[in-house]
This record gives structure tokens, sequence and C-alpha cells, in this order.
């Protein structure tokens, strides 16, 4: 019998159009301004609303915290209040809701203003929204309750940490222990210290603060000793070591992949690789611990994009994960990882005593060509081929011929960022 697939075609190609518009439907923005007077430009640089504001929060789910004449509310992303400003304190909307504070109080509001929890608690942590759960603090202690202000653990805590796999480290009269999500104890209080739970296997740990750190599973199985300076477990399901100033890797059982042998700051992996150094060399390893790129090169940076910055006889370019050059040795100063299609590259600004003061850094693409010239104090992508630099005391966005779209503002934290709508 012949079969219809012609409902199969079209769920494929609905499915399809689906992804491609929830790509295209994306709301990108950047902050201008100073002050306290604030803007926010769309990807083309210009203001979505001619009002300022006092403080920007980051858009989640359609919506912007934004706080003006003292007070916070909400405005979607063409500048309409959509809640109206009368929180002493608002954070993003997640997973359908937001904390909020009223006279030092904290709640849940949900998009449409309206309480989910009334201002009453002492604080609230976000940890756990994902779950629709929230660490609530009360007379001084925490617990659990659900995002509709049902108490799920009482407040007996004096810390519960982020819920991993159905369990969450707490502490009770400063011991650390394990417990689930109905408050019963799981692993006893009696640890100096517990690490994350992640891998949903094992978790690292201290017995007293004199104790080295070792590694135990869930019924307190030790699976490796405690003889190691640090250890953090992963959601990759891999175990980073640390003993003498040496980094190793075990799997979640605690099997060794690669000994504590090689230099190199923490860091995960990137695309299937992550940096090791040895003997001032470096290259690059996969989660098995077998090294798949040879100890060559004099530097490296994380793979991003399919290729990662090599250093070589002093001068950079850029591998891809088979060892191969991509981008040929013809930079000479600092490289950093791509990021939307674009690397940054430096040179060092030396002041008269022979110590440079800082690094001037511009762009190029993947074909190695120059597009942004390293003369910026930072520069990084933007949108619709724009560019973000710093130079002087501004941060400005800037097309490919390098004039000014827009001041934007000065801060820490980045100031351009793309959060699905």
């Amino acid at each position: 019998m012949k079969k219809n697939i012609t409902p199969i075609i079209f769920l494929t190609i609905s499915l399809l159009c689906n992804s491609l518009f929830s790509q295209k439907n994306k709301f990108k923005y950047y902050i201008s301004g100073s002050d306290e007077k604030l803007q926010i430009l769309n990807q083309a640089g210009k203001p979505i609303t001619n009002e300022t504001f006092n403080y920007i929060g980051n858009f989640s789910e359609g919506l912007f915290p934004v706080k003006k004449h003292g007070k916070f509310g909400f405005i979607n992303n063409k500048g309409k209040v959509i809640i109206p400003y009368k929180f002493d304190y608002a954070d993003k909307m997640f997973n359908g809701v937001a904390i909020i504070e009223i006279d030092g109080k904290y709640g849940l509001i949900d998009k449409k203003g309206n309480y989910k929890i009334t201002p009453q608690l002492e604080y609230i942590y976000s940890d756990n929204l994902k779950i629709n759960i929230i660490t609530f603090k009360k007379d001084g202690l925490v617990g659990l309750m659900d995002k509709n202000g049902k108490v799920l653990i009482p407040n007996k805590f004096e810390r519960i940490e982020k819920i991993e796999n159905g369990y969450a480290v707490a502490i009770s009269d400063g011991k650390h222990g394990l417990i689930d999500t109905e408050g019963n104890t799981i692993i006893p209080f009696r640890y100096e210290y517990l690490g994350n739970f992640k891998n949903g296997i094992s978790l690292s740990f201290t017995e007293n603060k004199n104790s080295k750190m070792g590694l135990m599973d869930i019924r307190c199985k030790i699976l490796l000793n405690p003889e190691y300076d640090y250890i953090y477990t992963s959601e990759d399901n891999l175990v980073y070591l640390t003993k003498d100033d040496k980094k190793g890797l075990t799997d979640k059982y605690g099997n060794i992949l690669l000994p504590t042998e090689y230099r190199r700051d923490y860091q995960n992996f990137h695309e299937g690789l992550m940096i090791i150094q040895k003997d001032k060399k470096f290259g690059f390893v996969n989660d098995k611990g077998k090294i798949v790129i040879p100890l060559i090169y004099d530097e490296a940076d994380e793979f991003s994009e399919g290729l990662a910055p090599v250093l070589k006889n002093g001068k950079w370019g850029f591998i891809n994960t088979k060892g191969e050059t991509v981008i040929d040795f013809n930079f000479v100063g600092v490289m950093m990882p791509f990021h939307k299609g674009y690397a940054p590259y430096g040179k060092r600004n030396f002041s008269s005593g022979g110590h440079y003061t800082s690094d001037l850094w511009g762009l190029i693409d993947k074909k190695g060509n120059v597009v942004i010239q390293n003369k910026y104090y930072s520069a990084s992508p933007g949108y619709n081929r724009n560019f973000i630099v710093e130079i002087g005391e501004k941060k400005l966005l800037i097309n490919e011929k390098e004039e000014v779209i827009a001041l934007l503002k000065y801060e820490e934290r980045p100031v351009e960022m793309q959060i699905e709508n």
C-alpha cells in the first residue's frame, strides 16, 4: 500500500520555517547613553523610544525591566510600558515570572504584572526558576517553594544551592549536606564543603578546613581520595582536577583520563577540545583524554566557530579541530577566538619604559582579512556588519568605514546582547 507522506513533508517544512522564523525573530539591541540617561537602540543603532531610563536590565521573554523616576517597571521592545513603574527593584523575566521588591520585601509577578507571590519574603534566589522552584529567605533561613507560593521545604537551612539532578547541596549548622526536593537528607551534614552535583553521579568534598579535596558518589563511596587542591565536576560528565598547580581530568566515576601533569588555568571543553600546556608548549586534548593536537604551540586559546588561535614562532594564526592551519601565521601581538564571524587581534601599546600599558584591538574575518584596524582599546562585532569599539573614554557603534553610528553606554558588562524574544 502506498503511504501518504504529504503530512510528513508538510510537518518538516513547517518545523524548518518555524526554526528559521525563530532565528530571524530575535530582538537584537544595544544600550546607549550615560549618567542615568539611557536608551535602547535596535540592531541598526536607532532608539526604540525617545524616553530615557535610569537603568535598563536584560531583555528576556519580550520585556525589559527598566527604572524611571526611582521606580522599576517593564517595557516591550517597542518601548511600550507593559507593567507600570511601581517596584523598588525588578529582575528580568524568567520562565514567565520576575522577582520584584517593594519596601525591602520580595515577591514574584507574572508577565502581566499580577502577583504570584506578594512581597513578603526577605529575599528570593533565582537559581531554580528554570524548574519552577524558588529558594526563599525568611526569618534569616532559607527553604524552597514553587512559583505559586506553595512551600516545598520550610525555611530551616542557612543556604540551599542550585538543584541539580533532583538534589541540592545545603548548609545546616555550618556543615554541608545533600538534600532532595522534599527536604530529605541524602548525604549527612558533616562536610566542610560539598561541590555541585551536575553530572548526577559524583561530587567533590572536603572533610574539614585543613583537608584536601576528594570525590565521592551519592552514597558517600570515595571515588578519588582527598589529595587534590581543587576538584570541579561539570555537566559535560567530566571532572577537572588540580594538584600542585597542575591539571588533570577524570570521568564522573573518578577514572583517570588525563594525569595531573599539565599546566593550564581551569577551563572547560570548547567544541570537543580543551587546551593543555606542558613544558611551555600548548596543544589540545579530547574528552577521552587523548591528545589530538600535539603540544607544539607557544600559546593557544579556545576553539570557537570551528577555529582556535595559536601562536608559533612569534606569530598568530588559526587552526581547525584537525590541527590544520586555516588562517596563516601572519599576526604579531595578541589574538582572541572568533565570535559572530570575527576575531579580535591586538598589538602592544608600549609606554616609555618598555612596558605595555594596554592592548590595542581590531578585528579580522574568517579569511584572515583585517576588517577593523587594531587601534581601539576593545573591538567586537555588533549586528548588520556594524562593530563596537572603545577609544578614550567612549564606547562607540561604528560601521565598516569606521564611521560613528551611536555612542554606547560604557560599562563592564557587554553592551550588546542578543536574547530570543
